[in-house]
């Protein structure tokens, strides 16, 4: 997958408001790959979930409401990052999968 690929895809994520089937295969196309049908990633924690442990194995991954119970959040943590460091990227969304897949998006951009 190339860093274009991953930006638009994160411009396709940052604009959705919920399931979205044309932006599930998107996501397959780009990340998943393979030529089974498209899971529901724009609706589906489970299948975020999943996402994110073929595509960032080490990261792990926590999700809840913001301060105010309003918004979604994701977050996403590598625990050991190459330099030692920790990693973290973190994103709010209109939903809980989508906060996962902008996150997850995110953190595949920051290895670029």
């Amino acid at each position: 997958m190339t860093k274009s690929k991953l930006e638009e895809l994160e411009t396709r994520i940052g604009a959705a408001t919920g399931e979205d089937r044309d932006l599930d295969r998107l996501i397959k196309d780009t990340l998943a790959g393979g030529g089974e049908p498209a899971l529901r990633y724009s609706s589906s924690v489970d299948d975020c979930i999943a996402l994110i442990g073929a595509v960032l194995p080490e990261w792990a991954w926590h999700i809840g409401y913001g301060p105010r119970g309003i918004m979604p959040y994701a977050n996403l943590r590598l625990r050991t990052a190459k330099d030692g460091s920790d990693r973290r990227v973190e994103t709010t969304a209109p939903t809980v999968p989508l906060a996962l897949l902008q996150a997850t998006v995110k953190a595949l951009l920051s290895d670029r």
